[in-house]
């Protein structure tokens, strides 16, 4: 009697721990992204601010993350000698199209932070209430992001709509 109730209490364990990481992985990014200056030609310099729940998301992945996703479908207005980029895959209903694609691409160790760096120094973190605010500036290769999901068929070749 006492090993079935043993068994059960772990198995409620498992499924509410399954649950847990669940929607962790499913929780959008919340951020902002905004020009930073001027990059060299095929990148983008952006500054980013995350807002995160838990401090073990704070960290260059989160901010990596952000930057591509902002690049990507919502891209920035211009000013203080910056141009406006409108978003690189033209808006935010291809990555409901695409879902199969971005959602293991956007996860932690996905792919899309090798498509960035951080600029040195640049990394902050204020604690507002219960939440993080990580902010820093990247430098992210909107070049070859465009030519990798050119070959993946999640954008469309610049050639095409000629």
């Amino acid at each position: 009697m006492k090993t079935n109730y043993w068994i059960c209490l772990i198995v409620l364990l498992l499924c509410s721990v399954s649950t847990v990481d669940a929607k962790k992985k499913d929780t959008p990014l919340n951020y902002e992204i905004s020009c930073a200056g001027s990059g060299t030609q095929g990148y983008s310099l952006v500054k980013v601010k995350a807002v995160v729940d838990n401090k073990k998301e704070i960290g260059d992945d989160i901010l990596k993350r952000c930057a591509v996703h902002g690049v990507l479908f919502r891209g920035y207005s211009g000013g203080q000698g910056c141009v406006s980029q409108p978003p690189l895959a033209g808006s935010a209903i291809v990555e409901q199209q695409y879902s199969d694609f971005f959602q293991p691409f956007f996860q932690s160790g996905g792919g899309c932070e090798s498509y960035c760096t951080i600029v040195e120094g640049s990394l902050q973190t204020v604690k507002q209430g219960k939440q993080y605010v990580v902010t820093g500036i990247v430098n992210v290769s909107k070049s070859q992001l465009r030519k990798d999901l050119e070959k993946a068929g999640v954008v469309k070749k610049l050639s095409s709509g000629f």
